[in-house]
């Protein structure tokens, strides 16, 4: 039987390939020090407060405005992914 290589790439396990992070990830990667923590901590703030509805001081909105205010272009819907861990990052890491 003849497999073609799309035969083969369907029938292949897609964990195999490891998969870069996304924009969130890469930014995370490039920050350093002070910068890269106070991201991680804002991050973890709008997972800790994505329960508080309209009330919640930090989202995704919020975090992408302020790095769009810094000069990093990032839309929120790929914060958000990022956030709830549905990004490549998390899928690299399995």
């Amino acid at each position: 039987m003849d497999t073609s290589p799309l035969l083969a790439d369907l029938t292949n396990q897609l964990k195999e390939k490891k998969s870069s992070p996304c924009k969130v990830g890469r930014l995370i990667d490039s920050l350093q020090g002070d910068e890269r923590e106070a991201l991680l901590k804002a991050i973890d703030l709008i997972r800790l407060s994505s329960f508080n509805g309209r009330n919640r001081s930090h989202s995704s909105v919020w975090l992408a405005k302020v790095l769009r205010k810094n000069g990093y272009s990032i839309s929120v819907s790929t914060i958000q992914r990022h956030v709830n861990k549905e990004c490549s990052c998390d899928q690299s890491e399995e």
